[in-house]
This record gives structure tokens, C-alpha cells and sequence, in this order.
């Protein structure tokens, strides 16, 4: 199959799939005219670097993978070493992992700091003190300080 028909059959780009091949991760083979030819089971393998890209591996991480990537990622592995995809896929989400952390603690202070802006918000609106009225629609911090002498 030629690269326009491996890019109709796996919805990308012709140029993504010259970058999979620039990469390493494609190998096809050339015609006499020069164009790159791919056998079958290139859906398979662009499936899978899109799907793994898309979960957030790397390019470097899929050359590990090795001819792992024509196995099926999501379903049944038939990869002849599969140790080398364990390794892979341990290390993404280690990093995963200490993503959703940092997020995480992102969140949590975020959130704190809403809880926080929303009170002062609450207090505004009840006056700076609790049982102290707004009179003449002046909050009592903006009323004009006492002139000396006056």
C-alpha cells in the first residue's frame, strides 16, 4: 500500500506518517519509482504510535517498543518480548503518576484559596465585622478619617 492509502486508512496525514518513519517507527520499503510502499500490517502499527502518542509516550519511548508496535496495544499481546513494552509503559506511568500528584497539590491549594477569597467575599458583604452595619452605603473602612482640629 502506498502512503496516500496508509493515510486514508488510519485518518492521519501523509506528513505524520513521514515523521513516524523519520522517527524509526515506520519502515517502509521503496519501489523502483521510488514510493514508499507499506505492508499490511502498517494500520496496525500507525494505530497503535497514534494511540500511544495520544496517551502521552514519546517517540523515543515507541522505538523501545521495537515490533511491539504491531501488537495489539489495548487488547491481547503477542509481542515475542513483551518485557521490553512492561518497562516502557512502567516508566510512563511513573511519570503519569508524579503528574496527577503535582496536579493534585495544585488543585488542593487552589481550592484553598477559593475557600479563602470566597470568605472575605462573605465578610465583605456582611461588613468587616460580625454584628457591624453599613450606614449611608459607606463600608466603615472608607469612611473619612477625622480632621484634626476641626
Amino acid at each position: 500500500m502506498r502512503i496516500g492509502e496508509l493515510a486514508r486508512a488510519t485518518g492521519t496525514t501523509t506528513r505524520a506518517l513521514r515523521y513516524y518513519e523519520e522517527h524509526g517507527l515506520l519502515h517502509p520499503e521503496r519501489s523502483s519509482n521510488g514510493y514508499r510502499t507499506y505492508p499490511p500490517d502498517a494500520v496496525k502499527v500507525v494505530e497503535n504510535i497514534r494511540l500511544l502518542l495520544a496517551a502521552g509516550l514519546t517517540t523515543e519511548d515507541l522505538l523501545l517498543l521495537g515490533t511491539c508496535l504491531r501488537d495489539e496495544v489495548i487488547g491481547d499481546h503477542r509481542c515475542d518480548d513483551p518485557s521490553a513494552k512492561a518497562a516502557v509503559f512502567e516508566q510512563r506511568l511513573a511519570v503519569i503518576q508524579r503528574r496527577i500528584d503535582d496536579l493534585t497539590a495544585v488543585r488542593e491549594q487552589l481550592l484553598a484559596r477559593l475557600d479563602d477569597l470566597r470568605g472575605r467575599e462573605a465578610a465583605a458583604r456582611r461588613g468587616s465585622c460580625p454584628g457591624q452595619r453599613r450606614r449611608g452605603g459607606v463600608e466603615p473602612a472608607e469612611r473619612p478619617a477625622p480632621v484634626a482640629g476641626g
